[in-house]
C-alpha cells in the first residue's frame, strides 16, 4: 500500500507532462499527415511546398528515427533556394555530403 501514492504520483507526472504530443496538436502539417502511410515524407513534402526549412527539425521531433527524411527536407530546400547554409543541420552524413556537393559548389 505504500507504493500506491508513488505509483499515482508517477502516473500523474506522465499524463500531465507536456511532451511532443502536445506540440504536435499545434502543428497543422502534423495534423494533416497523421495517419498517412508515409507520415514523415508527407510532412517533408508539405514543408518543402511551404518553403519553411525551420520546420524540418520537427521531423526528428515527431519521428526520431527519420534521419534520412530530415536530411532530405533540408537538402531539397537548400537545392531550391541555392542556400548552402541549409546543409549544415543535416544529421545523416550521406545526405549532408550530397547536399554540400550539389548546393555548395
Amino acid at each position: 500500500m505504500k507504493l500506491l501514492p508513488l505509483i499515482a504520483a508517477l502516473f500523474m507526472m506522465v499524463v500531465a507532462s507536456p511532451g511532443p504530443a502536445g506540440a504536435q496538436s499545434d502543428d497543422p502539417i502534423y495534423e494533416k499527415c497523421r495517419g498517412e502511410p508515409r507520415e514523415p515524407w508527407c510532412y517533408q513534402e508539405e514543408v518543402e511546398r511551404l518553403q519553411r526549412p525551420e520546420l524540418c527539425e520537427n521531423i526528428l521531433r515527431y519521428w526520431p528515427d527519420a534521419h534520412g527524411v530530415h536530411g532530405w527536407c533540408y537538402y531539397r530546400l537548400a537545392w531550391k533556394k541555392k542556400d548552402c547554409s541549409l546543409c549544415e543541420p543535416i544529421v545523416n552524413e550521406q545526405v549532408q555530403r550530397l547536399c554540400k556537393r550539389e548546393v555548395c559548389r
